[in-house]
C-alpha cells in the first residue's frame, strides 16, 4: 500500500468492524455490514478477489451435492435463494455478474458413469430437483459439440452461474458505496488483543487499527494468522486450483458441462472456462505445464473442437481447505468472528455467509442454520 499502513490509517477513526480478507466472502460480509449501518474497513493483502475467488468458475451449485451432509445442503440452498438479489445489488454498483441459468450436463462416458448417473438421478429427484437422463441423441440435440463417444448425460436445467472474477470487486464496490473503506495491499500479521478480547489488527508494517469486531475472512491464511491459538476447525490449508480460459464464438458451448472432476463453463460472450486442478502444494499459486496440459486434455475430451480453440489465458488461485471439509462461520472469541474454510464453495455460499456474520456482529447471535459450522465445533 503506497505510503504504508501507518500513514494510511493516521487520523482514521476506529471502525466498528474490520473485515480481514477481500475474497468474495470477506467482500460480501463487508457489503452486508456496511448496508446495515456499521462503519466497516475491509483489508486485503493483495488485490480484491485475487485468490480463491479468482480461481473459481462461478458455478452456483455444489458439483456433487449427494456427497454433502444435509446441514451443508441446507446452507447452500439458502444461499442460492439469496443470489439473485445479491447479484442485483452488485449490478447497482456497476458490476454485471451475468447471473444466468444455463443448466448443467453431467456426461455419461462409461459404465461407472452410468451407475453414478442413476445414483445422482434418484438423489436429485428425492430432493425435489428438476433433472432428466438424456440418451446420446437427446444429448447431441441439447449440446451438439460434445464428443461423439459420450453415451448420454444427466441434465440439471435449473443450475446457474455468474462471472466470478467480477463478484468480489463488485461486492467491495457496493460496500464502498455503502460507506465502507476498502484497502488493498494491506496484509494483517496479527490480531490485537486486550484482556481476552480481540480489539483490532496489526498490519504487516506494524500499524495497529482498533475495531469493535474483527471478521476473519482470510481464506487459506486463516490458520497461519491465528497461530498457536487456532481452533482445529480453523486450521485452513491452501489448495491450488488452475484454470484455462478459451475464446470461442458465442453459443459454441451452451451448457455447463461436467465430466468426473473436470468442467466447462460457457460465458455469454463465447469464452469458455475450463478447470480445475485440486493440488495440495502449500502457498504456491503458480500455474504449471502439467496442470494446464491436463485441463486442456480434459476439455478436448469433452468438446473436441476446444483442442483447436484459442487459449486467452490461464491462472491459479488458492482455495481454503478445512480439516473436516466444512466452512467455519461464527464467533471464535470476544471481538472475533470467523468466515472461512469454504474450499470450493465460497462463490456459492457468499451471500448466506455474509448474512450469518451480520447476525452475530449485529447482536442477534448465531442462526440455527449456522450452528453446524461453529468455528469451535
Amino acid at each position: 500500500m503506497p505510503g504504508g499502513a501507518r500513514r494510511y490509517f493516521a487520523g482514521m477513526h476506529s471502525p466498528d468492524v474490520i473485515v480481514v480478507g477481500g475474497g468474495i466472502v470477506g467482500a460480501a460480509a463487508a457489503e452486508r455490514l456496511a448496508r446495515g449501518g456499521a462503519k466497516v474497513t475491509l483489508l486485503e493483502r493483495g488485490r480484491i478477489g485475487g485468490e480463491a475467488s479468482w480461481a473459481a468458475a462461478g458455478l452456483l451449485t455444489p458439483v456433487h451435492p449427494w456427497r454433502h451432509p444435509e446441514t451443508l445442503l441446507r446452507l447452500e440452498a439458502e444461499s442460492l435463494r439469496m443470489w439473485p438479489e445479491a447479484a442485483a445489488r452488485v449490478a447497482d454498483a456497476g458490476f454485471d455478474l451475468e447471473l444466468r441459468r444455463t443448466g448443467l450436463l453431467a456426461l455419461v462416458e462409461s459404465d461407472d458413469d452410468a451407475r453414478e448417473c442413476d445414483v445422482r438421478l434418484a438423489w436429485l429427484r428425492g430432493h425435489g430437483e428438476r433433472c432428466e437422463r438424456l440418451d446420446a441423441a437427446a444429448l447431441r440435440a441439447a449440446e451438439p459439440v460434445v464428443a461423439a463417444s459420450v453415451r448420454g448425460a444427466l441434465h440439471l436445467p435449473d443450475l446457474m452461474q455468474i462471472r466470478n472474477h467480477r463478484a468480489a470487486p463488485g461486492f467491495a464496490e457496493a460496500a464502498r458505496r455503502a460507506g465502507a473503506a476498502v484497502v488493498e495491499g494491506c496484509g494483517v500479521r496479527a490480531l490485537a488483543e486486550s484482556a481476552g478480547r480481540v480489539t483490532g489488527v496489526v498490519t504487516d508494517d506494524g500499524a495497529t487499527l482498533a475495531a469493535g469486531e474483527v471478521v476473519l475472512a482470510a481464506g487459506a491464511w486463516t490458520g497461519a494468522l491465528l497461530g498457536a491459538s487456532c481452533p482445529p476447525a480453523l486450521r485452513t490449508v491452501p489448495c491450488r486450483g488452475q484454470m484455462v480460459l478459451y475464446r470461442t464464438a458465442p453459443g459454441t458451448v451452451r451448457h455447463m458441462i461436467l465430466s468426473s472432476g473436470d468442467y466447462l463453463v460457457p460465458r455469454s460472450d463465447g469464452r469458455v472456462l475450463a478447470g480445475s486442478t485440486v493440488e495440495w502444494v502449500g502457498f504456491d499459486a503458480a500455474t504449471t505445464a502439467p496442470g494446464i496440459a491436463g485441463i486442456r486434455a480434459a476439455a478436448a475430451r469433452m468438446v473436441p473442437s476446444l483442442a483447436g480453440a484459442d487459449v486467452e489465458m490461464s491462472w491459479a488461485g488458492l482455495r481454503p481447505g478445512s480439516p473436516d471439509e466444512l466452512p467455519s462461520i461464527g464467533r471464535v472469541r470476544p471481538g472475533l468472528v470467523a468466515a472461512t474454510g469454504h474450499f470450493r464453495s465460497g462463490i456459492m455460499l457468499a451471500p448466506v455467509t455474509a448474512e450469518l456474520v451480520a447476525d452475530i456482529v449485529e447482536g442477534r447471535g448465531a442462526a440455527e442454520i449456522a450452528r453446524p459450522f461453529d468455528p469451535l465445533r
